[in-house]
């Protein structure tokens, strides 16, 4: 297949939901290509021609769905894709004042796309089921984490540190779990112990803490290897319940072991992955018996690094070629997948079914141009959801 994956911003979720698929794809023999654009002007339609699928990651506004249209067209399947339910922005984001009065917009302009497109895809089944209420014909497939990650942990000799790599977006988890006491007083009672936060500043009162600033997705793998102890606390609301797992693959794959809240994405996860989870009020307790127990600690680290190895997009990339194998045969291409492939089982679908048309041969027509006009009410907005590497 010739898929095309576009993209607009270059942020650790374009990296899972663009980039690494593209990678992967290629590695199993299709002809893959990942492209920025982020509608402000014309879409790269050169770029474009011959693709069997164009695969867009939360690209939903007026010159999207233009191109979209131009897409089904000439024959080419087009794929949209959503990892975060934009119409409930918590408080703590940055995002919220710009999305707070366009809920009812944005859930308009997604109904819209995702009427254009052969498939929607997305994180989780519940984020699934949300967009499936809003019209989308929807496919699960998981972020999986890029071959860097996959590592062994460096020792941190005597210490222990603990470390939390947290975007803009958790200052409501920080408030709201009332983390940042629970932080200081780890620090008072264990003075081998110094933590770590990456993107989001804890405001922790400690010469043992230090904040990293947020820093390019691809230099994770490298400070996530120093932690001894990694934490993915959650607060239980909307927005978080329908977050993707990554994080603690992310962890695990490093051999990491962490503490995750049991909310959305972590909640079906624990011990067998190398990890525990915690209750809102059992943050003091989760840390102080784990800091302590240097076995414990290990054990887990063993389990997150067993699994964390299967957690790799190279090794799940079935998930994304059976989608887009279905999205062309919709479209009416004939494609072809790995023999890996081929036996790997579809991505989940709406009420089980696989759906799609009987694949047929065509030859497609051209890409016509798309029209400059602007929608009114489908201006681009910017700066919505641009994440950094803490994600």
């Amino acid at each position: 297949m010739r898929i095309v994956a576009l993209a607009p911003e270059r942020s650790a979720n374009a990296a899972y939901r663009a980039v690494l698929p593209m990678q992967a794809l290629a590695e199993r023999g299709h002809d893959t290509e990942y492209l920025f654009w982020d509608e402000s002007g014309p879409p790269p339609l050169e770029r474009l021609r011959g693709a069997d699928v164009v695969h867009a990651w939360r690209l939903f506004r007026g010159p999207t769905r233009r191109l979209a249209g131009a897409l089904r067209e000439a024959g080419t399947g087009f794929v949209f894709d959503n990892d975060d339910d934009m119409t409930r922005v918590p408080k703590g984001s940055p995002a919220y004042a710009e999305m707070k009065g366009a809920r009812q917009q944005v859930a308009r302009e997604l109904t819209a796309t995702m009427r254009l497109a052969q498939l929607t895809t997305t994180t989780c089944g519940e984020l699934a089921n949300r967009l499936r209420r809003l019209g989308g014909d929807v496919r699960v497939v998981e972020n999986y984490v890029g071959p860097d990650f996959v590592r062994a942990r460096e020792p941190s000799g005597g210490e222990v540190v603990v470390g939390w790599v947290a975007g803009g977006e958790h200052r409501g988890d920080l408030r709201d779990l009332r983390l940042r006491r629970t932080f200081e007083t780890l620090l008072e009672r264990h003075p081998h112990v110094r933590l770590v936060s990456v993107g989001l500043d804890l405001g922790v009162r400690s010469d043992r803490y230090a904040h990293r600033p947020p820093m390019n997705f691809w230099d994770l793998p490298d400070v996530i290897a120093r932690f001894d102890l990694a934490l993915a606390p959650i607060a239980d609301v909307s927005f978080n319940r329908v977050r993707s797992n990554v994080k603690v693959k992310e962890y695990a794959a490093a051999g990491v072991p962490w503490l995750a809240s049991p909310i959305g994405p972590y909640r079906d996860l624990g011990e067998e992955q190398g990890g525990r989870l915690v209750p809102d009020h059992g943050w003091d307790e989760a840390l102080d018996e784990l800091v302590a127990d240097g076995a414990a600690r290990a054990a887990l680290a063993e389990r997150a690094s067993a699994w964390g190895r299967t957690q790799t997009v190279a090794r799940n990339a079935a998930g994304w070629e059976a989608v887009f194998a279905e999205a062309a045969q919709r479209a009416g291409r004939t494609v072809s997948v790995s023999p890996a492939g081929r036996d790997a089982p579809e991505a989940p679908a709406a009420d089980g079914g696989a759906g799609g048309a009987r694949p047929r041969t065509v030859v497609p027509r051209p890409i016509a141009p798309a029209t400059t006009a602007e929608e009114p009410a489908s201006r681009p907005r910017r700066g919505l959801f641009r994440r950094r590497a803490s994600g």
